[in-house]
């Protein structure tokens, strides 16, 4: 397990990470804290396509409201940049529409914590 952080560029808000990977597939834990006031909290699972990490993050809303949203990482060395894009549906599920995923425009890069 790799524990990651990431802060947004105008360093409100926070985003950790807990990262299991094999060859194939990943899991963890990952909550976004807002301004320090209120948060996303919840698990993370998905496919380890070459450097490019895709699934799903199953959380309870800073609303408490349970949600279930696509995710995605691009593995840039040891840090792992978050994508975004445009959701749709597609047989019920929340996906990124084809075409729509950028890793330019990312609210966090994220970076290894030390092992202490």
């Amino acid at each position: 397990m790799i524990h990651y952080q990431a802060v947004s560029a105008d360093t409100r808000d926070t985003a950790l990470l807990e990262l299991s990977t094999s060859k194939d597939h990943f899991y963890g834990k990952y909550q976004i804290r807002y301004n320090s006031t209120t948060k996303d909290d919840g698990t993370l699972s998905g496919h380890v396509i070459g450097d490019t990490l895709s699934g799903k993050f199953t959380f309870l809303s800073r609303d408490n409201v349970k949600s279930v949203e696509p995710i995605v990482f691009l593995r840039l060395g040891k840090d792992l940049q978050l994508g975004t894009g445009t959701i749709g549906k597609y047989l019920g599920l929340r996906v990124y529409k084809y075409g729509s995923l950028v890793f330019t425009d990312s609210l966090f890069h994220f970076q290894p914590l030390r092992s202490k």
